[in-house]
């Protein structure tokens, strides 16, 4: 075998290889953030009122507040939301356990590429740029105030003052978090499970610019928490709904309009 046929052998092998290991990540993406087996499920209705502010119930908690004579104000919206958990099989606990474990990076998928459109064309993108706009920040926000509290208390462990750790915990966050689009690369990431796992948190946000057809929160795997949305105002309703689940409340002086 001559050595340039030699050469071009090793030359394809290296790049076939690649390619190959990406491929079969991106062939395990869909089975990875929606798993065949089956898994309890809680549904929630989550109401935006007309304030801004949202209220998060379960059927149950909404039909015994209507009895006793709750009424929703005019101009109310309400989402019926499935929460789904594949850790522990309780759909509360794995949301907790998810966004609350300590992690060295995370990432949040903002969805598909033509998000871009918001930025130059907003009336091509299929959905609503406000609202995916408003997903997107309060799940980075929230996300990001989690990873800051992790690294503050790790601070203080270490001996450093109130300040130090706060600035620690700040700069710590900045540089291990990630904003994505959910490209063939991020979904090999994903399917591989290089994102999305004990160490690497992944939030990935699907709306009716990705084909969504449900409203669900999921969370496949440690580390790993998919939000889906018929409408882009689903997908804020579902941040909003975490936020409840998880107890989080935001500090005095930085609230959002999560009720």
């Amino acid at each position: 075998m001559s050595r340039r046929l030699l050469a071009a052998l090793v030359l394809i092998i290296l790049i076939a290889a690649p390619l190959g290991y990406l491929g079969y990540g991106y062939s395990n993406y869909e089975s990875s953030i929606h798993p065949s087996k089956s898994a309890p499920a809680k549904t929630y209705l989550v109401f935006k009122l007309p304030d801004g502010r949202y209220l998060s119930l379960t059927p149950k908690e909404y039909v015994n507040l209507t009895l006793q004579g709750f009424k929703l104000p005019a101009g109310a919206k309400g989402y019926a939301v499935n929460v789904t958990g594949y850790v522990t099989g309780i759909p509360e606990v794995d949301v907790n356990v998810t966004l609350r474990a300590p992690y060295e990076k995370f990432t949040i998928i903002i969805g598909d590429t033509n998000v871009k459109l918001c930025s130059s064309s907003p009336e091509e993108f299929v959905g609503s740029c406000v609202e995916r706009t408003a997903a997107v920040s309060e799940i980075s926000a929230l996300t990001s105030t989690l990873f800051k509290r992790y690294y503050y208390w790790k601070g203080l462990q270490e001996g450093m003052d109130n300040a130090s750790a706060k600035a620690y915990a700040y700069e710590e966050t900045l540089k291990r978090h990630d904003i994505r689009y959910l490209t063939f690369f991020t979904k090999s990431l994903i399917g591989l499970g290089r994102i999305g796992n004990r160490k690497h948190l992944a939030v990935v946000l699907l709306g009716p610019n990705e084909g969504a057809t449900t409203n669900r929160i999921t969370v496949p795997r440690e580390g790993l928490i998919v939000l889906e949305g018929k409408s882009d105002s689903a997908l804020r309703a579902e941040v909003a709904l975490i936020e409840h689940i998880i107890g989080f409340k935001w500090p005095e002086g930085n609230q959002t309009s999560t009720g």
